[in-house]
């Protein structure tokens, strides 16, 4: 029988074969580069949804980790190729200084976006740069960074929503996810050595600490900025809530930010902030090894590569166990029955309006975080994605 840990690159490349499998790749289409999203398995099909700026990003990371773990030339193609679907979203006209940088959430007619997708796909530039030498990804990740700095974070906090063409107001709604953000900029600090991307990325921890941490560890996901109310719950939109539901356990990586900030600064409230959150997700952990209920399926795979953090930060074995304890769960979310390449490999997200705990729909969210999991649980070498 295979080992823990060759089962879990077996399962990485299945999973890496589906990205590739799910990627158009005709170059005369207008969506090449992306991958299908929302897929149903067991029910009939509908309209095709593809990723969007930030899955786009993420799942190029989780990508170059593959490749660099298993040498596939297959797997570096595709992340060049979503890399380049991303750079026809940046908007690079100079009579428009305002939003000169930005890169837009769906196609390159999206007037809406928000600056924490739009930073996951400057994210994934960057490490197409880092990793397969790419100067113009690494021009445009540093583009995007000085307008996420310029005109995306006011009161040491990021905007929720920018608008490009309409002339809207930047919506300054305070989400948590944005928790999470400062990891671009370390990685960008870390890269450059330009110690301004240091600082805002301290300064987003520092608000977030302030604003979102509950007593008992857990977060709210969402604040008034004006009044400082916590409207987690508050909606009566089912999708919203779902989306809110969701962020309640899969943090955005906002604990890997503040694991980051703790390793840059050696400052204990950074750790300490990470290891309440922590906690609290180990005190809601169940019988079967899922946090919380619903269990999210994406938290399944951002609490283990957390957790896996932790105990390498701290030396601490408890929260190593509990991501363990998570795997039996975390790999059930995984379609391995199915032969049909389109399927295959690829992990179950929400369908609907954020239904949760759900096998339904394969989507890019969960799975961009489970390849990195997979490969973080092998343990065979050291990755700079997905990590703190």
């Amino acid at each position: 029988m295979p080992s823990f840990e060759q089962q879990c690159l077996s399962r990485a490349e299945e999973l890496a074969d589906w990205f590739v499998n799910n990627q158009v790749i005709r170059q005369h289409l207008a969506d090449c580069g992306r991958f299908e999203n929302n897929v149903p398995v067991r029910r009939k099909a509908g309209k095709i949804n593809y990723a969007t700026n930030w899955t786009m990003g993420m799942s190029v990371i989780a990508l170059l980790m593959a490749w660099k773990r298993t040498g596939e030339e297959r797997y570096l193609e595709t992340a060049r190729r979503a890399g380049t679907y991303i750079k026809s979203l940046q908007v690079l006209d100079p009579r428009s200084p305002r939003s000169f940088g930005a890169i837009r959430e769906v196609t390159p007619q999206t007037d809406a976006f928000h600056p924490r997708d739009a930073l996951s796909a400057a994210w994934g530039l960057l490490h197409l740069a880092i990793f397969a030498g790419d100067k113009d990804a690494l021009w445009r990740a540093k583009a995007y960074a000085e307008w996420f700095r310029k005109h995306g974070v006011r009161r040491g906090y990021p905007a929720w929503t920018f608008f490009v063409e309409s002339g809207k107001e930047t919506y300054w709604q305070l989400g948590s996810f944005h928790g999470g953000s400062p990891l671009f900029l370390f990685d960008l600090y870390s890269a450059t050595k330009d110690r301004k991307w240091l600082k805002l990325g301290l300064t987003i921890c520092d608000t977030w600490m302030r604003v979102f941490p509950k007593p008992d560890g857990s977060i709210r996901v969402e604040v008034d900025p004006k009044t400082g109310r916590d409207l987690t719950g508050k909606s009566k939109d089912p999708n919203h809530i779902g989306w809110q539901d969701m962020h309640k356990t899969n943090d955005d990586f906002t604990a890997q930010a503040l694991l980051r900030a703790y390793r840059l600064t050696k400052k204990a409230k950074y750790l300490d902030a990470a290891r309440k959150f922590l906690d609290w997700a180990l005190a809601i952990q169940r019988k079967d090894g899922a946090f919380g209920r619903p269990a999210v399926n994406s938290a399944a795979a951002t609490l283990i590569l957390e957790m896996l953090d932790m105990t390498a930060v701290t030396g601490e074995k408890k929260y190593r166990e509990a991501a363990l304890r998570a795997v039996p769960h975390f790999l059930s979310l995984q379609e391995l029955k199915s032969r049909d390449p389109r399927f295959r490999g690829g992990f179950y997200c929400v369908h609907g309006d954020y239904v949760h705990e759900s096998r339904v729909e394969l989507g890019v969210r969960t799975s961009c975080y489970a390849l990195a999991a997979l490969l973080r649980l092998e343990g065979r070498r050291k990755y700079v994605g997905y990590t703190a």
